[in-house]
């Protein structure tokens, strides 16, 4: 789509996030096609560009040695691999972030006005990614409050700055609180907020979930207390090795950065369900730059433990940094399975056009899996989005049910169509499912259905086609 029109949709209230990600992933479509790969190609692009970005941050920050196990840890990290298949805004918040505490981190060294205004910048085009800015200029506002005392001057610069991002956000204000006032960015169907969702976060930065029983990038468990604490213990003691090795300005700067807007979200989340694991893969750099801290003190300690000269600590560095690789390694290869629990529309549309005939008939529930279906597929069926009123209930709108969907719509789409092709995915409520077969009984058969990993798609034969005399 022409970046103005999706501008005006999301504008009017139709998405909950903001432009900036849709806008340049049209513009890259337009360069480089639509294929899977040009489509997948551009997160991936901004996930390499973290890697390298975290290297210089890291090495300013830290050192050398820390800053090559950070960008390891990144590259090799199995929640920012997942995060840069998809063709969504994160990565490219992930690395708005990093480029707004680099050059936070530069304006209060350099007091240069340039990197007060490249902060500037970064913060503006992060709200223009994602919503979730506004929790890493909340962290960072957070960071700068021990400078109260000692340091006006820098709290001056920022408040100037934080002004100018103000105003460059103005213009989408209103679009912003009309999304907002919708609560569409808070659905019911969400998982609860608790300590199973924090475990399931802690292990998709760790090793990617899905190892041990615990959580992964789609999927929260409720797994016995002591078995998610074991799961994470060794994680947290890492984190804790990296914050004590960095102790002072460094290890605030890292904790604001990872912790700030994770606390923050959990906390709103009590109130409003803004929280969902996956959605924090843009904290990645933090994470990883304190594990490198960490594994950096744990590789002195066995030095020391060892008795052996500085001279086997790259090799102790190392040796601790591929073991956290490793665990990483098998969730990264299983995102290739069919059985990783991606939800499968290429599958799905593989086979409709199978077994689909031209006058079928394509039901979409709801509505947008039509979208994510048609990627895939251009057969010539004729089609129709059914939504459910359970779906505007788990986003706060009240809306009736179409009265034009009732028996003697059933019995016309029976009599002009051999078959119609449901294809469903979550949220799907079963209250809605029961009455669609209600509506469907009389007038179409039993049919075959096929579970493509939250995708469904079933077959029903008509009753009524053959018997008044269509083709």
């Amino acid at each position: 789509y022409p970046v103005p029109e999706i501008i005006r949709y999301l504008a009017s209230n139709h998405d909950t996030h903001p432009p900036l990600h849709y806008a340049l992933l049209s513009a890259w479509l337009h360069l480089f096609g639509s294929s899977e790969v040009a489509v997948r190609g551009l997160s991936a692009l901004i996930g390499l560009a973290m890697v390298v970005l975290l290297y210089a941050f890291a090495r300013r920050l830290v050192d050398r040695n820390v800053a090559l196990v950070a960008s390891a840890l990144l590259a090799g990290s199995a929640f920012a691999v997942q995060a840069a298949q998809e063709a969504r805004m994160y990565p490219l918040l992930g690395l708005l972030a990093l480029g707004s505490w680099f050059s936070l981190d530069l304006a209060i060294q350099s007091r240069k006005a340039r990197h007060w205004a490249l902060y500037a910048v970064c913060g503006a085009l992060m709200l223009y990614t994602h919503y979730f800015g506004f929790l890493v200029l909340g962290s960072q506002v957070l960071y700068l409050i021990p400078r109260w005392r000692r340091d006006r001057r820098t709290l001056r610069d920022a408040a100037l700055a934080l002004g100018a991002v103000a105003v460059l956000f103005s213009p989408w204000v209103p679009a912003f609180l009309a999304q907002a006032m919708s609560g569409r960015g808070w659905p019911t169907f969400r998982p609860p907020v608790d300590t199973h969702a924090l475990a399931t976060l802690l292990a998709l930065f760790g090793f990617g979930g899905e190892l041990f029983g615990m959580g992964g990038y789609f999927h929260i468990p409720n797994l016995p207390s002591w078995k998610e604490a074991l799961a994470t213990l060794p994680i947290l003691g890492l984190l804790g090795a990296g914050v004590y090795a960095l102790r002072g300005g460094r290890a605030w700067l890292l904790v604001c950065y990872w912790g700030a807007p994770i606390a923050a979200a959990f906390a709103v989340s009590q109130r409003v369900n803004i929280f969902y694991p996956r959605y924090f893969s843009f904290l990645a750099p933090a994470f990883v730059l304190l594990l490198a801290a960490g594994i950096d003190l744990a590789a002195a300690a066995l030095v020391r433990w060892a008795k052996r000269g500085v001279e086997i600590r790259p090799a102790a560095l190392a040796a601790c940094t591929v073991i956290v690789l490793a665990l990483n390694a098998p969730v990264i290869n299983g995102y290739s399975s069919v059985d990783y629990g991606v939800h499968d529309w290429r599958s799905a549309a593989e086979l409709v056009a199978a077994a689909a005939a031209p006058k079928d008939y394509l039901l979409f529930i709801p509505g947008f899996a039509q979208t994510a279906f048609e990627y895939y597929y251009k057969g010539p069926q004729e089609r129709f989005q059914l939504w459910p009123v359970e779906i505007f209930q788990m986003v706060r709108i009240t809306k009736a049910a179409d009265p034009k969907i009732n028996k003697a719509w059933a019995h016309r789409l029976a009599q002009s169509h051999p078959r119609v092709w449901v294809i469903a995915t979550v949220p799907f409520p079963g209250s809605a499912y029961l009455r669609l077969r209600a509506l469907l009984e009389d007038d179409f058969g039993t049919g075959q259905a096929w579970d493509f990993h939250s995708v469904y798609v079933i077959g029903l034969p008509s009753r009524g086609y053959r018997a008044n005399g269509a083709e």
